[in-house]
C-alpha cells in the first residue's frame, strides 16, 4: 500500500509559505513625521509616600528625554514624546529603615505647549528578593515649561514634596 504523506507534506508547506507571502508581503503604511528638536533634563525629585506598611521618603532625580515632533502631511500641532525614567528615584522607611527601589518609567506623548503640567505615577518597592510583590503607588507632579517658538524645552520643575496616601489597605 502506497501513502501518500511526502507529497502531502509538500503541498501543505508551499500552502503555508504562500499565505504568509500573501499576509505579511505588504508593508504597512509609514507616517511621516519630522523631529522638530529633542533633548535631555534631569529634575530633582524628593517626597513622601505614606500609608502602611510605613512611610517612604523618596529621594532622587528623574531624567527626561523630550522629542518634539511635526507632522507636515496632515499639518498637525507639534507634540513632544516624553520618556521619564524614575530609576535614579529611591526611598527608604522612615520606621524599618528599609531600603526602596522604584519603577523604571513611562513614555508619553503631550501637544507642545507654553507650560505643561502632568502627574506621573510609578512604582515603588523594598528592594529585596520579593519586594516587586509589596509595589506601592508614588506621584510625580512636574511643570515642563517650553519655548513654543523654537520648539525646544525651556525648564522644568517636579513637586517639592508629593504626599501620596494608599487607596489599599495592607495585606
Amino acid at each position: 500500500m502506497k501513502t501518500r504523506r511526502p507529497l502531502f507534506a509538500v503541498v501543505l508547506s508551499l500552502l503555508v509559505g504562500i499565505i504568509g507571502i500573501l499576509v505579511g508581503g505588504s508593508s504597512p503604511a509609514l507616517a511621516v513625521v519630522s523631529i522638530a528638536s529633542s533633548g535631555t533634563t534631569t529634575i530633582p525629585y524628593g517626597g513622601m509616600v505614606q500609608g502602611a506598611p510605613e512611610t517612604v521618603f523618596l529621594l532622587g532625580f528623574v531624567q527626561i528625554d523630550m522629542v518634539v515632533v511635526e507632522d507636515p502631511d496632515f499639518d498637525a500641532p507639534p507634540t513632544v514624546r516624553l520618556s521619564i525614567d524614575f530609576s535614579h528615584v529611591s526611598g527608604v522607611g522612615l520606621k524599618t529603615g528599609t531600603k526602596y527601589v522604584t519603577s523604571g518609567g513611562q513614555d508619553l506623548v503631550r501637544p507642545l505647549e507654553d507650560i505643561d503640567q502632568l502627574d506621573v505615577t510609578f512604582a515603588i518597592f523594598p528592594n529585596d528578593a520579593t519586594g516587586f510583590m509589596r509595589a506601592r503607588p508614588a506621584l510625580a507632579s512636574f511643570t515642563l515649561k517650553y519655548n513654543v517658538k523654537a520648539q525646544a524645552f525651556a525648564s522644568g520643575t517636579a513637586s517639592p514634596v508629593v504626599d501620596v496616601t494608599d487607596s489599599l489597605p495592607a495585606q
